[in-house]
């Protein structure tokens, strides 16, 4: 079975969704790139996969004509954001070319059930493969940095400037153990969004702190060396919940504890975390893992063990290769 994959370099998602996935599945060739030449697309395919859009969304017909092989859109969120998005005025054009790419596809691979319920109204060949890392592989080791601190960490995107300041009080707290923590954000660009969110973070900088940029892809995992207790606040939405719970996973992959929002996607799953259902966990949760060392590592342990039980990456990559050789009718 032969698969091109399209996917821009600095892209975490078609990073997780085409690169790992191709990378990784055995006895097929595979080959990714963000603008394959007329000499590539000639080279004789069976499956075409992207994530989300493509450079030939505006012509379909002339794409599948000239390939002659199967359609492959990957989903790993819901392309109707909510209205406190920071984009939210400007993709409606965005969200109408990935209808129109959902209609177009063969098939459609997504991350859970919530987001393959709202694809299936423009397509219901849907798949659910859920992400996966191939842990003790590549950038995907338990190595970390050592630190004589216990690091309280974070990473995303400016997008989740309304998750950060759900912990803007929690962190206030903090100052009791000032002397003892280190407050690590990953994702960090100098920006005024940036720069709310890290004041939140670090309790208007009166907390030891450590901004970390982002990193491309192929290394991203270097900045969750620098954690020692994870937090992932989310705001309940149905756009939330069609997400992925990538977060744990990551987690997971260095055996770094995690309190985590109760909400979906990460509700969906009875993961080994500290879980927040009202707002004093927070505080609750952290306090309790900076004075517990052994709980930390417990903690860590346990959710490495699920990670690599329930979402195993070999397991999850077979079923995904068995449906691409359905679709080809091999």
């Amino acid at each position: 079975m032969k698969i091109l994959g399209l996917s821009y370099p600095d892209s975490g998602c078609g990073f997780h969704r085409v690169v790992l996935p191709l990378g990784f599945m055995p006895n097929v060739e595979a080959f990714v790139t963000n603008l394959p030449t007329e000499e590539k697309l000639s080279e004789g395919w069976d499956v075409l996969l992207y994530n989300r859009i493509s450079v030939f969304d505006n012509d379909w017909a002339q794409l599948k004509e000239l390939l002659n092989c199967k359609v492959v859109l990957d989903l790993d969120d819901y392309w109707v954001l909510p209205a406190n998005h920071p984009n939210y005025h400007t993709y409606q054009q965005m969200a109408e070319r990935i209808e129109n790419n959902i209609r177009q596809a063969d098939m459609v691979t997504v991350t859970n059930e919530q987001l393959a319920a709202k694809v299936r109204p423009y397509n219901n060949n849907v798949h659910i493969f859920p992400n996966a890392l191939p842990y003790g592989q590549h950038q995907f080791t338990t190595d970390k940095v050592p630190a004589d601190r216990t690091r309280i960490f974070w990473a995303g995107g400016s997008s989740h400037e309304p998750d950060i300041a759900i912990l803007k009080n929690p962190i206030k707290r903090l100052q009791s153990h000032a002397n003892k923590i280190t407050m690590v954000m990953g994702g960090y660009v100098e920006s005024e969004t940036w720069r709310r969110m890290f004041s939140h973070f670090t309790a208007g900088l009166t907390l030891s702190n450590l901004p970390l940029p982002g990193l491309p892809p192929l290394n991203y995992m270097a900045i969750y060396a620098h954690a020692d207790i994870m937090l992932v606040p989310l705001e309940q939405s149905d756009w939330h919940g069609c997400k992925s719970n990538l977060k744990l996973l990551e987690a997971a992959c260095k055996k770094v504890p995690v309190i985590c929002s109760k909400v979906a996607p990460y509700s969906n799953d009875d993961a080994p975390v500290l879980w927040v259902e009202k707002q004093s966990d927070w505080y609750k949760n952290m306090n309790y893992l900076i004075n517990n060392k052994q709980a930390c590592i417990d903690y860590g342990e346990r959710l490495y063990e699920w990670a690599t039980r329930e979402y195993n990456f070999a397991d999850i990559n077979a079923r995904r290769k068995a449906a691409f050789e359905n679709l080809i009718g091999t």
